[in-house]
């Protein structure tokens, strides 16, 4: 009869540990990778949306709509928490002190040009800001961030 010898073959506790290291650090560089991917990603989808809101309310004013009016874009909205979306307009307040209401998707306010745009609130330049004016398409940047 012949007896077989066990051979212990498989890997040691130190070798698993660096292959788990190895593999924790790989995965972590992947993840910031993707993560500013996202952000860049992001930020595409906040400028390309203000600029077509421009166009569309250019196109409104130019075809003489009694109210200019652009349609809201959900990519202002859904940016993974990166931009939050604002818009400004002139107006003088009134007797009372309130201010005047607006419509959100209105291209004109009370007193001129809606100003629509976005605010940074994580990632790189944090606090950032990109505004558009909705008739001129000046464009205006604060805080780091660059409409190039």
């Amino acid at each position: 009869m012949k007896i077989h010898k066990l051979d212990n073959n498989g890997f040691s506790l130190i070798e698993l540990v660096v292959v788990i290291g190895v593999l924790s650090i790989f995965s972590s560089i992947t993840l910031s990778i993707l993560n500013n991917f996202k952000e860049k990603a992001a930020t595409t989808v906040v400028k390309a949306s203000l600029v077509n809101t421009f166009k569309e309310c250019k196109s409104s004013i130019l075809l003489g709509k009694e109210v200019p009016t652009f349609t809201l874009d959900l990519g202002l909205n859904f940016t993974n928490g990166y931009y939050r979306f604002y818009q400004q307009y002139d107006y003088i307040p009134e007797d009372d002190g309130t201010i005047p209401p607006t419509v959100l998707g209105n291209c004109i306010g009370p007193l001129g040009p809606h100003r629509i745009g976005v605010k940074k609130v994580k990632g790189n330049n944090t606090n950032g800001e990109l505004w558009i004016n909705l008739e001129s398409g000046q464009k205006i940047e604060k805080g780091g961030l660059s409409w190039n």
